[in-house]
Formats: C-alpha cells, structure tokens, sequence
C-alpha cells in the first residue's frame, strides 16, 4: 500500500460489545449493528419460482419493519473448500472406503450473513440516545421474530465469532483451518495481497445505468425447451478460476418525505424543458411516485458489489465471465471502478453507510433492489435417524431420508420407494436391511448405496 494508507485499515470499527442480549458492532462513525447468519430458504435447482416469491416477501416485510434511519446488509460468501469427514475409527470398512473417496474433493460452499445497521448521528461527536438505542434493539428482535416465524434457519453471531468474522474478511480467506494476514498493494483495477488478486465489480454505474427495465426475485433459464426459474446470480457458485465470491448487497432506508419533494421538483424541472429524454424521465419520476402512493414500497439507496478473489493471471477470464453472465441478465457492470481500496472497505460487515452517496450509491424502490438479492443455498445433508448417502449435482455425499417422514422436516406420513439396479447389485439385501432396521430408528444408522 502507499506510504500516506498504511493505517488505512485502523479507522474502520470503533468497538465491538455484548450488550442488552446482542452483540453489537460500532462503526467508526458510531453505527451500531448486528449479525446474523443464516440460510437462504430456497434450494439451489428446486425450479420452483414460487419460492423466491416467499423470500422477497420477507425480504420485503423486514425492510418495512425496519424503517427510515436503518440500512440492510447481506453478505453470500462462495467459498472453494475441499471435502471432509470425520468417520469412526469403528466404522466399517465400505464406510471408510467410501468417504475416503470424496477426501479433498473441491466444492463450493455458501455461507449468508444477514446485518441490520442503525444509521448513526451526523455530527462532529457520537451522542448518546436512549430511545435510538431502544429502538434499535426493538428492530433487531423484530427482525429475528420475522425469520422465525417464517421457518428460515437462522442465528446471531457470538463475539468470538464476529471478531473471526471480520479478521476473515480482512484476510478475504474463508476457506477452514488457519488464516493469515499479509499487506495490501491497491491499484485502480484492483488490490494484491500476497499471490492472489482481489477485484470489486459493482453492477451500477450511476452515470451510465445499463440495468433491465423489468426485474424479477427470480430469471429463467431453457432445459430441454422448458422454462426453468433460478436465481438472477446463480452462476455466481460457479465463477472459474475464483477461490472466493462474495456478493455484498445493501439497501440503505433514507428519509421519505424529503425524497418525496426531492422528485417532485425534478419532475417540474424536466416538464419545463419538453424535449424527448426530459419527458422520458419525467414519465419514469411520475410513474414511481405512483408506486410509491399506491403499494407499500420504500425508496432505497442501494449497492451490489461482487469481490472475487482468484490469481494474478486469471483477471481477464474471470472478468470476461462475469461481464458476459451478468450481459444474458441485463446488466452491464460499472467500467469506472476505480476505487478499489474505498469500495472493499466500504464493503466490510456493518459499514453499509461507508458508501460515497455521489457515485457508489443507486436510488431505486425497495422491491426493485429487493429482487437483486440472493436467494438461494445448496443441498446439504438432512436431520434424521434414518440416512442414505447419495451425491449431491456437486459430487459430494450427502445424506438424505429416503421415507421422507423419520427426518425432522416431515416431507410426508406414507412413503412408497422403489430401489432398481443391475443384477448383483445389492436390490434384496438392500431391502431386508431397510425393513430390519425401520424399526430401531432411535438409533443412527449410516448405510451406504454403491
């Protein structure tokens, strides 16, 4: 880094506490702001767009909730990891061969955090205010009620955790074990550390808005001649030559009425100059302001940020991905991202009002932004007494309840399955063995399928 940026880093929190029941983090502006983790309710390939009309919903209802002076951060980390799995030195010998197999396999995992950020007083000092601070933790136990009701698996991050957190975004390392931190080279295409790149792509450039007129919770992409619903940055999981993916998307929530003002005189403004690009806007400003009067939806501040880490030679591949999926989503990514060092510390946990409101930030309604969030999360292995391992579209074991009714999540109370093969495959023994032990599913059992 520059001389003049060595303590770059040393101004961005002011204090992280455990207090009235949270674990709150200050910004060095004096935002407090909590952390959850969590996990995006709808499965990666489920094909059923219904359910990402549900997340929106909630989405929708926890940025109502929250209200003016707020701002909601989410975080989907796509990280490389390689498979592993503890086996008892008991196990049976298929058992061990079997799992020793997929050892060290590559996969992606995905981990979501979700952070609710109090705007914080401008001003010269930081002020005490108790019903702001009361406020605040009323916002955070509604949004927590919010995700429970809902059934979306969810928790708050301990202060161990969050100072692991934050020391692991710092370091861009996510991968288990060990971590280490290294210095940082900024440049205007991107940042180094150590043999790996790290590059910002944010989707909006506000001085030339290449975005799609018409969004959706979710896009669909043609199998076989079928319409198939996914979601709008599924290809996200699968960025070549990436170590790490994180997709960072923030919806500040302004004050409304002098937003409200603030459009309505542009609108006068452009209607007094009546060419055709003032009148283009001065539609696109009334049509808004007709929303707004009509449904129950917000003017937001938002940005959606992409951070990939991967090696120095691969910039151009991974770029010429990325450009040419977010193109097939109608959006084109900002080219004037010269900001490197400013956007990635802006992109830290809880420094959602970090952003430069002149170029970093986009004005849009709340379900638009809403729609832009990720919504989906991979199979992973199932709570339930009753296991089979299959694998998973990644190659992975996963073990899954084949009844469908003796896991925790009740899929059905009658079960009819079938089980086919080539001769000598193990049909029969498989079937005996199933009946046999139906009945002792109090205890674990862990079978394996060739």
């Amino acid at each position: 880094m520059a001389k003049e940026n060595k303590k770059v880093f040393d101004g961005i929190y002011a204090q992280l506490e455990e207090t009235d029941g949270n674990v709150v983090l200050f910004d060095a502006k004096g935002a407090p702001s909590v952390i959850f983790e969590m996990t995006n309710p709808v499965l990666r390939l489920c094909t059923d767009s219904e359910r990402y009309m549900v997340f929106q919903d909630v989405l929708a209802n926890i940025v109502q909730t929250l209200g003016e002076g707020y701002a909601l951060q989410k975080q989907d980390i796509f990280c490389r990891q390689r498979y592993h799995r503890d086996v008892p030195e008991d196990a049976e010998f298929l058992t061990r061969s079997y799992f020793n197999y997929f050892e060290g396999r590559e996969f992606t995992e995905i981990t979501t955090y979700l952070i609710v950020t109090q705007e914080a007083q401008r001003g010269q000092f930081v002020q005490y205010d108790p019903k702001k601070w009361l406020d605040f933790h009323s916002k955070v136990a509604k949004v927590d009620d919010i995700l429970t009701e809902k059934g979306i698996s969810h928790r708050k991050l301990t202060k161990p955790e969050v100072n692991e957190y934050l020391h692991r975004f710092m370091a861009f390392h996510f991968q288990h074990g060990p971590f280490s931190m290294t210095n940082f080279k900024a440049s205007d295409e991107y940042l180094r550390t150590g043999n790996r790149i790290i590059r910002s792509y944010p989707l909006v450039d506000i001085d030339e808005i290449n975005l799609p007129s018409v969004v959706k919770p979710y896009t669909e992409m043609s199998v076989n001649g079928y319409p198939v619903a996914t979601d709008v940055f599924s290809f996200l999981a699968e960025v070549p030559h990436a170590d790490c993916v994180v997709f960072n998307q923030v919806v500040q929530i302004p004050g409304q009425r002098k937003l409200l003002r603030k459009l309505q005189g542009k609108a006068k403004r452009h209607g007094s100059m009546p060419d055709p690009s003032n009148k283009i806007a001065k539609a696109d400003i009334e049509e808004v302001l007709n929303i707004l009067a009509v449904d129950s939806s917000l003017l937001v501040n938002t940005n959606f940020n992409i951070i990939v880490s991967c090696p120095p030679g691969k910039v151009t591949p991974v770029t010429s991905y990325l450009e040419t999926k977010l193109y097939e989503c109608g959006i084109m990514p900002s080219r004037t991202a010269y900001n490197q060092l400013e956007l990635f510390i802006n992109s830290f946990p809880g420094c959602a009002y970090g952003f430069n409101p002149d170029y970093d930030l986009f004005l849009t309604l709340s379900d638009s932004a809403l729609c832009l969030f990720f919504k989906e999360h991979l199979k992973g292995c199932e709570d339930t007494p009753l296991t089979t391992f299959y694998t998973d579209r990644q190659g992975l074991p996963v073990c899954i309840d084949i009844t469908g009714k003796e896991g925790k999540v009740k899929m059905t109370d009658n079960a009819n399955f079938f089980c086919i093969g080539p001769s000598g495959s193990g049909k029969s023994f498989h079937m005996e063995f199933r009946r046999a032990k139906r009945r002792q599913t109090a205890a674990k059992i862990d079978v394996i399928i060739p």
